[in-house]
């Protein structure tokens, strides 16, 4: 048998107080493989936990098994109809374990392996509403259940919180202020420098031509 870890459904007083149906006095054969083949969904090497999960699904009898690798060599679980075992104890494997079970209609549960699995399938069955026996809480694990319970409550508030971030109208933009008080001061400084530089410019281009010096008659020169 695979692993030494499981979790097994609980008969409900429902399920055993049901009233026979007519042809529960047949007695029912097993399939023959060729029929259980004939027979087989079509989508019988993956199921919607293993795509949650990236996992690969491989079918073995009654049994479906689950890898974290297309190779097959890293197993994860195994998967009966009335029991769902593994060897590991993490929490990805025992998420994936009870989801499963959940998609079953699993409500009550009953835990078998080592302490670290039973506890982290308890603290986990808490969070989603399962019940699970075969496993007695410690107050760490009480507080534990409920410290993930509130990491778990926004997540469904997410949507609605990212809704209303969208439909809320966005402010008005602010006009652009005027410029700095000193950078409209040093423009003004330039401008005067320039219009007084382009009035110089100016009175020199009319500005009277000097006339040339007259030579000395020889009259001044013999005296």
């Amino acid at each position: 048998m695979f692993g030494t870890n499981s979790i097994e459904p609980v008969q409900t007083a429902d399920s055993q107080t049901r009233k026979p149906r007519v042809d529960d006095d047949v007695p029912i054969r097993e399939a023959t493989p060729a029929e259980q083949r004939r027979h087989r969904p079509a989508d019988a090497q993956t199921d919607a936990i293993a795509k949650q999960h990236n996992l690969y699904t491989n079918e073995r009898w009654k049994t479906r098994i689950y890898y974290s690798d297309y190779q097959q060599k890293s197993e994860v679980m195994r998967a009966k109809p009335q029991q769902i075992t593994t060897k590991l104890d993490d929490r990805q494997t025992v998420s994936a374990m009870l989801d499963l079970a959940q998609s079953r209609g699993w409500r009550t549960v009953k835990l078998r392996g080592s302490e670290a699995f039973k506890r982290e399938v308890w603290v986990q069955a808490q969070v989603r509403g399962i019940k699970a026996e075969g496993y007695t809480a410690k107050n760490t694990d009480l507080q534990e259940a409920e410290r993930r319970k509130v990491a778990a409550a926004p997540v469904a508030a997410a949507p609605v919180a990212a809704l209303a971030k969208e439909t809320t109208p966005r402010p008005a933009r602010k006009p652009k202020t005027a410029e700095p008080q000193q950078r409209a001061q040093e423009k003004a400084v330039w401008n005067v420098v320039e219009s007084n530089g382009k009035q110089a410019r100016q009175q020199d281009s009319v500005k009277p031509t000097e006339k040339p010096a007259e030579k000395p008659s020889a009259a001044a020169v013999a005296a």
